[in-house]
């Protein structure tokens, strides 16, 4: 053990205002007295002793670095001495000498004074003294680590626990404002330690001015308001995610540093729910192809799935193994219960009743696993995943909405027709038993919003794809007539009076900011294009003129004005949407639209409506890692100006970027813009050596090479 750095002083010296404690009229001065000749005095008002821990850091203090205060002592005799004021310091310094620290004559710094005013003196330091603020310890012990001293270090100096000293250190992970008001008296020590859940000084900050108004600021408000737009990782959302693969995707976790038990929230809501639908979504995938439908929820109030009907499994015999084993488990549970009510359980044996109960129910869900669904009732009924309360995944089958529950059979139907033979089997559907309307779910919504991809902007994305798709539309008489024809046969048919794909009432889909979205666009000189070409004299005349004037047009001006016609009710939508119409997309697809030929992502458009992450990762995944770091340093106008040329026409020249990562870039869409089946998509195959192009001049608004996909009025090979 090392020794004291205390060093022996004169036998006298003048005392001055360092004294420890304030020298009383009439004393004399401050004499190093070797401590055995240093007594307790009887005359000390301190009674009560100091908690072990608090004698333990003085003890720990004084042997790394000696005293630093005098004691206060009245004479006994020569050679005693009684301690009126400091005898925890005596204390520990007859411990030091007991442990063979020090000598056990150690000089030692002591203030003599008349025996009459002992008890004034031994009052008034055990009063007046103060503690060290903790804002105080935290800063000294943070300038001692930048010193290069280490926690256990500073925690031996000080006879402090290392868990003491982290604690004030983790103090620095608080605004200095804060930390202000904390000295202030305005806070107190608990309620700076619950601002640590983050290090955002600003957040904190806000949080800071919506509470301080208060009549009494408490620790649970404070975290309350940190994390009320974060999930707790033990919740059922939490625990159905978990936080390696929420880490793991970039998400930020809030941590409770002063809490034993490490109560966490996840901070990003956004990308949790994307996390959850992914795996929910993943999950699904194995019932597509067996069951009418299938959705995934994130949650579901209790009671919803009574607003579907039921089909039901058909019934089979259990396996003859999990039968079994079943058997044997219950026989074995009454076993153990039949032992005095576990009172003489051995660890083992507790732990194996425990385990019983679980089991038999997952062999009871494996039992149900195997009964199989009729393909009659499959071919009407669903699946919906979702997350129970307990964060484990939860399946509903045989869920039937209301509109897809047959007709009840008429009295006079029989099993068998004319012919004698047997009807179709009719599925037998067990009816709603609530008239609440049945959940419904948006996951592609709850996908992109943790990439920052807002409502608005995801409407923004559809009226710019249905207006590119209604140009093409408009161009085509053979997908315009044939589109209009299904519409039209879907309701005059009976087969459905809601169409999925066209409004054949023609009521013209409009951009509510169509002058901001459109403008100047390949799509919208498509359009003006066309419309200056259309036949539309007749349209002067009265009627019936017109009609007569219309009706002897020729074949081709006819095909151009109902085409025009279809396209303008032709409905918006991003093929990632929940539930899109997939004759909207054979549709994009049978005229080979190419959307990145006509709408390249841009500051306004796109990158400054979206959020940084996403247009990092972005950048990371297309062009490199060290062009996305860049991009992270940069605030959000910069990125979005960056990007825009990143992902322009014009990139290789503007960037410099190769021609592996032009082509990736220059055809690169937002998820749910591409068109299926379409020659080009963002899906880009890059070659080990791409040719690079000429940069189009669009001057005028089509580059000199049209893409395939555009009319031929608008290309060069024009008649």
């Amino acid at each position: 053990m090392a020794k004291t750095t205390t060093r022996t002083k004169p036998t006298t010296v003048k005392k001055s205002e360092a004294a420890g404690s304030a020298a009383p009229e009439g004393a004399a001065d401050i004499r190093m007295i070797p401590l055995n000749q240093l007594e307790p005095s009887p005359l000390n008002v301190r009674k009560v002793a100091a908690s072990a821990s608090d004698d333990a850091e003085l003890l720990a203090s004084i042997r790394e670095t000696g005293i630093k205060q005098n004691l206060v002592v009245h004479a006994l005799s020569d050679t005693r001495f009684a301690v009126d004021a400091g005898g925890r310091r005596l204390k520990a310094l007859k411990q030091l000498a007991e442990d063979g620290v020090i000598p056990a004559n150690h000089p030692v710094p002591c203030l003599i004074e008349d025996e009459r005013n002992a008890i004034l003196t031994s009052t008034t330091e055990n009063l007046q003294r103060a503690a060290m603020h903790p804002a105080d310890q935290f800063e000294a012990f943070e300038a001692m680590i930048a010193e290069g001293r280490s926690e256990d270090e500073i925690a031996l100096k000080f006879g402090v626990s290392v868990d003491l000293v982290r604690r004030r250190l983790k103090l620095a992970r608080v605004a200095p404002e804060i930390i202000e008001q904390f000295r202030a008296g305005d806070l107190t020590l608990e309620c700076v330690m619950a601002f640590t859940l983050t290090d955002d000084h600003d957040r904190q900050l806000a949080v800071w001015n919506a509470v301080k108004g208060g009549y009494h600021i408490h620790p649970q408000s404070i975290k309350r308001q940190l994390t009320e737009t974060a999930h707790s990782a033990n919740s059922a959302l939490g625990r159905f995610v978990g936080i390696e693969a929420y880490e793991a995707a970039g998400g930020v976790l809030l941590r409770d540093l002063f809490d034993d038990r490490a109560s966490a929230h996840m901070e990003n809501p956004e990308l949790l729910e994307r996390l959850a639908i992914e795996k929910l979504q993943a999950a699904a995938k194995p019932f597509e192809a067996a069951w009418k439908w299938v959705e995934v929820h994130l949650s579901v109030d209790y009671g919803a799935f009574r607003s579907f009907g039921r089909v039901y499994p058909q019934d089979v015999d259990p396996d003859p193994e999990l039968l079994a084993e079943e058997t044997r488990l219950i026989a074995r549970e009454e076993e153990l219960a039949a032992q005095n009510d576990g009172e003489d359980w051995t660890d083992a044996e507790t732990e194996e009743y425990y385990a019983i109960e679980p089991r038999l129910r997952e062999i009871e869900a494996l039992q149900r696993e195997r009964q199989p669904y009729a393909d009659e009732d499959r071919a009407i009924a669903g699946v919906v995943l979702t997350i129970g309360h307990d964060g484990a995944q939860r399946v509903e089958k045989g869920l039937v909405r209301p509109e897809d529950i047959p007709a009840a059979p008429k009295p006079d139907e029989t099993t068998e027709d004319a012919g004698g033979a047997a009807s179709p089997a009719r599925p037998n559907v067990t009816p709603p038993t609530s008239s609440t309307p049945v959940p419904t779910s948006d996951p592609a919504a709850t996908l992109r919003k943790a990439d920052g991809i807002s409502a608005s902007l995801a409407d923004d994305l559809r009226a710019t794809r249905q207006h590119i798709l209604r140009a093409h539309l408009a161009a085509d008489f053979e997908v315009a007539f044939d589109a209009m024809l299904y519409a039209l046969c879907e309701q005059a048919l009976g087969r459905s009076y809601n169409n999925e794909a066209l409004d054949i009432s023609i009521r013209p889909f409009q951009a509510q900011n169509r002058e901001v979205l459109h403008a100047d666009t390949v799509a919208q000189k498509m359009l003006e294009a066309l419309e200056q070409d259309l036949a539309t004299d007749w349209m002067t005349l009265e009627k019936p003129e017109d009609f007569r004037a219309m009706s002897a047009l020729p074949i081709a001006d006819k095909q151009a004005l109902f085409a025009w016609a279809t396209g303008l009710a032709v409905k918006p939508q991003l093929s990632s949407d929940n539930r899109p119409s997939a004759i909207i997309e054979e549709i994009g697809g049978r005229l080979d639209v190419d959307v990145a030929a006509c709408w390249r992502p841009t500051a306004q458009n796109y990158w400054g409506r979206v959020n940084k992450g996403h247009a990092v990762a972005t950048a990371r995944k297309l062009i490199g890692d060290d062009y996305a770091e860049e991009r992270n340093r940069e605030r959000k106008g910069d990125i979005a100006a960056a990007m825009e040329r990143a992902f322009a026409e014009t990139a290789g020249e503007t960037e410099g970027f190769d021609a592996a990562t032009v082509a990736k870039t220059t055809l690169w869409l937002p998820d749910g813009m591409v068109f299926a089946g379409a020659s080009r998509s963002d899906v880009v195959e890059v070659p080990d050596q791409v040719d690079p192009e000429p940069a189009a001049d669009m001057s005028d608004g089509v580059s000199d090479e049209e893409p395939s996909s555009l009319p031929a009025f608008l290309s060069g090979d024009a008649a």
